[in-house]
């Protein structure tokens, strides 16, 4: 029950993690590797990029948010430790729970899920996610989770 407990944990700390890192790294001092990743919608005015790129410089921190869930599953297995196995396994299903929603679902990045209706959360997480990339207010754009969002999100 404990190694669910923190898989359960690690899952949501992640969330936190995610946001956290948005706001302050990937807007902050990383914002290099990140604008490549709203030039795509035209965001904050920028020209929409040329070429058709399968893969951005926004796409390092997946691997950045990679380590510490590979680091947990190798020290879960070779000192066999059940805490940093399940934390690890945790932390990697955020990041399959990201790549679903952020990659396949929102971005389409690869030509997965078409079109169709959507459950009410999963709408309002689309509605708030795109209001992060195409800001109509300041509100809009302070948004930086994925699977948490503003209540407001849900009435449009």
């Amino acid at each position: 029950m404990t190694n669910i407990v923190f898989l359960i944990a690690a899952f949501f700390v992640m969330e936190f993690v995610a946001w956290f890192s948005h706001k302050y790294i990937m807007h902050g001092f990383l914002w290099k590797w990140h604008v490549d990743h709203h030039r795509k919608d035209h965001a904050q005015g920028m020209p929409k990029q040329t070429e058709d790129k399968h893969f951005e410089k926004n796409d390092r921190f997946f691997i950045v948010f990679a380590l510490p869930a590979i680091i947990g599953l190798i020290l879960g297995f070779l000192i066999e430790s059940q805490a940093s196995l399940y934390i690890g396994m945790g932390i990697t299903l955020y990041g399959l729970t990201y790549f679903i929603i952020h990659d396949l679902l929102i971005h389409n990045r690869i030509n997965v899920f078409k079109g169709g209706r959507h459950s009410r959360y999963l709408q309002a997480l689309i509605n708030a996610h795109n209001a992060h990339h195409k800001p109509k207010n300041k509100q809009d754009f302070d948004n930086y989770g994925l699977l948490i969002f503003p209540r407001r999100f849900f009435r449009r």
